[in-house]
């Protein structure tokens, strides 16, 4: 009996080692680890927010006050194609610039790069799961994340 487990776990290291972590993989794992920020799409594109979560691995939720930044018109940004900032009730800008062709890459590529005046952050496309639904029922998907790089 020992020498069966002994041999099925000879071959799943084998199979680990032939086959390393994939960078999607990684870059979940790396996504959870830290805070983030979320660019976050509500609805049939009814508004967006951006989402800051001082916990990544904890983000699955209304931002509640301070932590979000709505377009200042109430409506949905364009993520992508040029320079666009946020200002948080904290004061905090966050500024950021995304590919035009962004939504073409694959999920978790770097498509930007973004800075608040504190850190600097790399910007990855992500799969546009549901991160939380608000009080009128519209599903919020994060369409890309913010991973600090400072």
């Amino acid at each position: 009996m020992k020498f069966t487990t002994l041999t099925g776990l000879f071959a799943l290291l084998t199979t680990a080692i032939a086959n390393p972590i994939s960078s999607e993989l990684t870059t979940n794992l790396a996504k959870r680890a830290t805070e983030g920020i979320h660019l976050v799409n509500c609805g049939n594109n009814v508004y967006s927010v951006v989402v800051y979560c001082p916990n990544d691995g904890d983000c699955n939720h209304d931002p509640g006050a301070g932590n979000g930044c709505d377009h200042p018109n109430g409506g949905t940004f364009t993520w992508e194609g040029s320079q666009q900032n946020c200002k948080f009730d904290t004061g905090t800008t966050l500024t950021w610039n995304i590919e035009s062709n962004a939504q073409s890459q694959p999920n978790f590529a770097q498509v930007g790069t973004g800075s608040n005046g504190f850190h600097n952050f790399n910007i990855f496309k992500d799969d546009k799961h549901t991160m939380f639904t608000d009080g009128n029922k519209n599903q919020c998907n994060s369409i890309y994340y913010a991973l600090d790089v400072s």
